[in-house]
């Protein structure tokens, strides 16, 4: 049985539309909550040490998903307010969905203009770099060395190089496993067949070592305090925001602006219709 209330709403019908909407709410959240999981644990890019989940292998599905869900909610909210009697509810109503509307519009403009402005963007990769000084104290068999990790634990940023500048003389600078560097950083002359950067490890002046599709850990950027002249080095490890996350993220952002632009262009004339018949707004 319905109460007083539903019936002057709108009856059996509108009972049985806001039963659908819960229900498929429910499913699709929990589909958008396991899909990724399956997807990160059968691809086996989690770990735990380090905390690694990697958000943009799966972002894509997250932000179709969430369109639906979002375009969903636009159609049931019509329907609602089709069965709906009292002018003053579907006043209320159109004014919350205008609010929330308004507010996804004004987030999905800031991401775009964040991600898809070049200088910003600039701005932001250049907020993920690191900066510092390796000094060289001549320690025999000994290194000066500084720990990173290649990308951060969610996946939406990598190491995409790193700029080595050697004060007077020349630097030898290698970068290693973290295993690597454990097993030999007492002894740095066995550290030299292991290092990654098999080809750029001498710095005269200017040094700069690209990195890519690095396997998920840390890091060691090592300087040979035996075999550098250099007095020390700086380093900058330069950090660049995945090419997943800006190439799927703007481009939904701009979808989710549209759609509610055109949902606020739906909204406004009618509560400017319904705002006549309504008793409290």
């Amino acid at each position: 049985m319905l109460s007083g209330k539903e019936e002057l709403a709108g009856g059996y019908r509108l009972a049985s539309i806001r039963k659908t909407k819960k229900y498929l709410y429910i499913a699709e959240i929990l589909v958008l909550i396991a899909a990724p999981i399956f997807v990160v644990l059968a691809a086996g890019l989690v770990t735990l040490t380090p905390f690694y989940l990697p958000i943009n292998s799966f972002i894509y599905f997250i932000l179709v998903m969430l369109l639906i869900i979002m375009i969903e909610g636009f159609v049931f909210k019509v329907l609602e307010m089709r069965l709906i009697k009292s002018n003053s509810t579907k006043y209320y109503i159109t004014k919350v969905a205008i609010r929330r509307a308004v507010m996804i519009l004004i987030i999905a403009v800031i991401v775009v203009v964040l991600l898809w402005t070049p200088f910003i963007n600039t701005a932001i990769q250049g907020a993920l770099s690191t900066d510092g000084t390796l000094e060289n104290d001549h320690s025999y068999a000994a290194s000066s060395a500084v720990a990173f990790y290649d990308r951060d634990a969610l996946g939406l940023s990598a190491v995409n190089q790193i700029v080595i500048h050697a004060n007077g003389g020349q630097a030898r600078v290698y970068l290693v496993s973290e295993q690597n560097y454990e097993r030999f950083k007492n002894n740095v002359s066995q550290m030299i067949p292991y290092r990654i950067n098999t080809n750029d490890y001498l710095a005269n002046q200017d040094l700069t070592i690209e990195l890519t599709n690095m396997p998920n850990g840390q890091y060691y950027l090592v300087l040979d305090t035996v075999r550098s002249t250099s007095a020390s080095v700086d380093y900058s490890i330069q950090s660049s925001i995945s090419s997943t996350f800006l190439s799927y993220v703007p481009f939904f952002a701009l979808l989710f602006a549209v759609a509610n632009a055109a949902w606020l262009g739906y909204l406004i004339p009618l509560q400017k219709k319904y705002s006549g018949g309504a008793i409290y707004r």
